[in-house]
């Protein structure tokens, strides 16, 4: 097992290194000034541009300044932002609010979509299948700011459920309209992944086995069908964490959250390169750790799987 891990920890050495070179690159090889769009329309002294241009390594050639960012990041050190405060604090306020956010829309479409999902697999062609089915592709066909709008003006504005708008106050409450928002898509996802697995292993030998030994149908779509039909639904969970916390930007924007998602967008449109790398490299590292952890939970669903 321990053996397997670090192999797999090796792995994501190559995946880390690439894709940060890839957005470094996108994001400081386009056309434009970054001094210019700090400074906007004010004038630039010439000691002024001298000195911002050292500070960021604006005069380094580009893979000098990708190297000197790998280690300030490997340490915990993002630099600091063309507002003058350190990317390591902004993401340390800003990262919290999108996992808080992102767990919640995970637990939302993993418990309803499983149940949703598995019930309706075990009542294929009936009634719930269909309304299920026609559910998931409907929130499926409509963009999300759309349902988040919806949601907003229905349940905050006009029967004033929860707060239409969450801002500083990130409490359980104020959060459950947006992680609901957030975890929409994925949702009809998980419902009909799930009904698919669950369609597929009633059919399977060792169903049909246990059925032929008298064991109820309770126990046999409990122990034998859910829990093999979960494999591909955990595959799909585990990498949408990474989705979510990174996909937060249109719901953060929405509901006014200042999460991790809002300060990526705010810093593109500021102009603010490093806090957009140092936030994409961030969301790197989250997708990598948790398709780290779902692998390692093949094991505890499937027995077939072990890692030697």
């Amino acid at each position: 097992m321990w053996r397997y891990i670090a192999k797999r920890l090796l792995q994501t050495v190559p995946v880390v290194l690439g894709s940060t070179l890839l957005i470094y690159a996108m994001v400081f090889l386009q056309p434009g000034d970054p001094i210019v769009a700090l400074f906007g329309e004010k004038p630039i002294s010439d000691a002024a541009r001298a000195q911002l241009t050292a500070q960021y390594n604006l005069d380094q050639p580009f893979l000098i300044q990708w190297l000197l960012f790998l280690k300030g990041a490997l340490v915990g050190d993002f630099g600091i932002s063309y507002s003058g405060q350190p990317v390591s604090d902004l993401i340390g306020r800003a990262l919290p609010i999108t996992f808080q956010l992102a767990v919640m829309a995970l637990i939302f479409e993993a418990i309803l979509g499983v149940v949703a999902g598995f019930y309706a697999g075990l009542r294929r062609g009936r009634i719930f299948d269909s309304t299920m089915l026609v559910v998931s592709l409907v929130v499926i066909a409509v963009p999300i700011f759309v349902l988040g709008f919806m949601m907003q003006l229905i349940f905050g504005i006009q029967l004033q459920w929860v707060p239409p708008t969450v801002g500083s106050n990130t409490s359980f409450t104020n959060m459950i309209l947006p992680a609901l928002v957030l975890g929409l898509v994925s949702f009809a996802y998980v419902l009909r992944l799930t009904r698919t697995s669950v369609i597929e292993n009633l059919t399977a030998d060792h169903v049909r086995t246990a059925r032929a030994h008298g064991v109820p149908d309770g126990m046999v779509n409990r122990r034998h069908v859910l829990r093999n039909s979960m494999i591909p639904v955990v595959t799909f969970l585990g990498a949408d964490l990474g989705a979510l916390m990174a996909g937060a930007v249109v719901t953060e924007g929405i509901f006014n959250i200042n999460g991790i998602g809002n300060l990526a967008y705010q810093a593109i449109l500021r102009g603010e390169n490093p806090t957009v790398v140092s936030v994409v490299t961030v969301m790197v590292i989250i997708y990598v750790v948790t398709s780290l952890a779902v692998d390692l939970l093949y094991a505890a669903l499937d027995p077939r799987i072990r890692y030697a």
